[in-house]
């Protein structure tokens, strides 16, 4: 199933177009696949996925290697730093498959997760980093991601970046965002359509607004409880245009009890008219130079409330996620929050995307939890980008197997481990089966629950089980044996 996504994607012929080729005779995208493998597998460190490797024969026919040593592996995480490139092609390659690719309307999560690495002191981007959740200081990298999540239910991880910390203490919130906006121009790079920006308080800056509007992004965030509205009037008589400034508990104070009249909505909203914002600008002034100019801004402001908790922690995570602005709390009212958005004219759009944020929530948690995102402890700056591209390499096999699932299936039935434990690391057998129009066949059993995952194995195993894969920069093809 794994080998089936691996050619769909191209993934071998994109390493290859990266510029790696070759490690002691291996060729670099078997052992990025089995790095993949490894990460999947849980394998703990490079020594265990090499024995893991040559101790399993079917692994071995399928790749064309018999035995991989752990320094073959080193050497490829190790001596290449091209995964920037192959990254991007990643993503490049995704936006060609009607399934993944982004269409106007779908959303980019933008958030940040720290990993912790005790084991390195040397490495450039390494820091002493405050952990708002244990409320201690950890020393660890900053790592900003984006996560693509599209209306039909597909999402993958998109990019990332590693901060690195300035020289100027002034300037530490600055370079984050700086960071940002560079890999929101990446994806201006590859994808056209108009997308939702969703992050949460920390990313609210009005500049940073600004270039995201300025390259056809809608952006959504929080309000926090110092942010700055007003209110649009009308003066009676005069037809005056009057902005009056209001506090945004003052206003999720207002439209409170229109939340509590909608009892069977899952998450109530409430859509609130004419409050403005004041925006940076650019203006000319009478001696013909350019100046910045505080505008007032429409805006869409959306009162939102979760009415069936599943959980009191679960609530809490979802309403208002742990960032590093606890010197600037969320703007709440007894379980309600306040969402902001450019788009004032669609703000019934603006809940449902951001909804979807919490889905890059889930992907920091189930890298750490189940794909060893913490796992990688080595010094080397290029292995740990190395381990990190293949990660969200990994990820984005896994969830796209998840959606597949899914949508096969009719409904929710399997979460991210079961798919992991059912679907990918199952165990299996084969025999020899004698029958009248095969008389010398193998069948292969697999361990799994056949209900969960039937329609999908029917649509995506192959027809013809070929032990060896042909390798997109070689001349020789492996023989194939049908199963």
């Amino acid at each position: 199933m794994l080998c089936t996504l691996w050619e769909r994607f191209d993934l071998s012929l994109l390493l290859s177009q990266s510029g790696i080729f070759k490690v002691r005779g291996v060729a670099t995208w078997v052992l990025a696949f089995l790095y993949v493998v490894g990460l999947i597998n849980r394998s703990p460190s490079v020594n265990a996925l090499s024995s893991f490797y040559n101790q399993d024969g079917l692994l071995q026919q399928t790749l064309g290697a018999k035995k991989i040593s752990q320094s073959a592996l080193s050497r490829f995480l190790t001596g290449f730093s091209g995964w920037d490139v192959f990254n991007n092609k990643r993503t490049e390659r995704l936006q060609d498959d009607t399934d993944t690719a982004l269409t106007n309307g779908d959303v980019l999560a933008l958030d940040d997760t720290h990993a912790p690495h005790p084991y390195a002191k040397k490495i450039p981007f390494l820091y002493w980093l405050y952990d708002s959740s244990s409320k201690t200081y950890t020393w660890a990298m900053n790592i900003v991601a984006l996560h693509a999540v599209r209306r039909n239910g597909v999402e993958y991880p998109w990019s990332y970046s590693i901060w690195k910390k300035p020289e100027s203490e002034t300037a530490k919130e600055s370079s984050k965002l700086d960071l940002a906006w560079r890999m929101l121009q990446d994806v201006r790079k590859q994808v056209s359509c108009r997308l939702w920006v969703v992050m949460d308080r920390w990313y609210f800056s009005k500049p940073f607004l600004r270039q995201c509007e300025s390259a056809n992004f809608d952006w959504i965030t929080k309000a926090k409880r110092n942010t700055k509205l007003f209110r649009r009037l009308i003066e009676p008589g005069t037809g005056r245009e009057r902005f009056v400034p209001i506090q945004p508990i003052d206003l999720i104070r207002e439209v409170y009890p229109r939340l509590k009249m909608q009892p069977k909505a899952k998450v109530a909203s409430v859509v609130c008219q004419d409050i403005y914002i004041q925006m940076p600008t650019e203006k000319r002034n009478r001696k013909g130079q350019m100046i910045i100019k505080m505008k007032y801004t429409p805006i869409a402001a959306v009162v939102g409330w979760r009415v069936k908790e599943e959980s009191k922690d679960t609530e809490r995570s979802r309403i208002d996620t742990t960032d590093e602005s606890d010197h600037e709390p969320a703007a709440d009212y007894k379980g309600a929050y306040l969402l902001m958005s450019n788009r004032h004219d669609v703000p019934q759009e603006v809940l449902g995307a951001w909804l979807r944020r919490w889905n890059i929530e889930i992907l920091f948690r189930t890298a750490k939890q189940e794909l060893g995102m913490l796992n990688c402890h080595s010094q080397n700056e290029n292995h740990i980008h190395a381990h990190l591209t293949l990660l969200f390499t990994a990820e984005t096999l896994i969830r796209y197997l998840l959606w597949a699932q899914r949508k096969t299936a009719g409904k929710e039935d399997c979460t991210h481990g079961q798919v992991i434990r059912n679907l990918i690391c199952i165990r299996c057998h084969t025999r020899r089966v004698h029958s009248r129009n095969k008389p010398d066949s193998i069948t292969l059993d697999l361990d799994t629950v056949a209900k969960d995952f039937a329609r999908l194995i029917r649509r995506l195993w192959p027809p013809n089980l070929e032990i060896g894969w042909f390798c997109p920069f070689s001349t020789n093809q492996l023989l194939g044996t049908t199963a």
